[in-house]
């Protein structure tokens, strides 16, 4: 199963660079539509991506070692191998080799959730002091923008 992390490549940054409509597309459309895509374009080269976060799913890894743990639940995402895996929020667990168990504590925040419940990212912290640091899911993450900053609780500790 192929990994993903959060390393933001050039080739990346090409395709979220990219626009998704051809010249023909555009031509198509009616005034309002290309002003309406127009302003995004806009937004976007004044706010160019600088960082990526991918979203944590059950197999996601960690820096110890560590392996996020199945969860049923009817949020389910495909990977890349053709199979679905569900979506990891905060309070998920991860298994380790050795036999203990640690809990996911810090999440995308009010940015992104499932449920009221706040959705993991490569990135999280959990209690045990390690770190999710790959997902099976290379097709969905969230960007931070130059000069936007991140939500208030976004991987930040419950309570601070």
């Amino acid at each position: 199963m192929q990994l993903y992390t959060n390393e933001f490549t050039a080739e990346l940054k090409a395709e979220i660079d990219r626009s998704p409509f051809s010249e023909e597309q555009l031509a198509a459309m009616p005034e309002d539509a290309r002003a309406i895509i127009a302003e995004q374009e806009a937004f976007h080269r004044q706010h160019p991506v600088t960082a990526i976060w991918r979203i944590a799913t059950a197999g996601s890894q960690t820096r110890m070692g560590g392996v996020v743990l199945p969860v049923e639940r009817e949020a389910t995402v495909l990977i890349d191998d053709g199979s679905y895996t569900s979506l990891i929020v905060e309070g998920d667990c991860v298994a380790y080799p050795y036999g203990t168990l640690a809990t996911i504590m810090t999440s995308a925040g009010e940015a992104f959730s499932w449920r009221r419940q706040s959705v993991a990212l490569v990135g999280s912290l959990l209690d045990n002091d390690d770190e999710i640091i790959s997902t099976p899911l290379g097709s969905t993450y969230m960007v931070t923008r130059e000069g936007i900053p991140p939500q208030e609780d976004f991987l930040t500790w419950p309570g601070e």
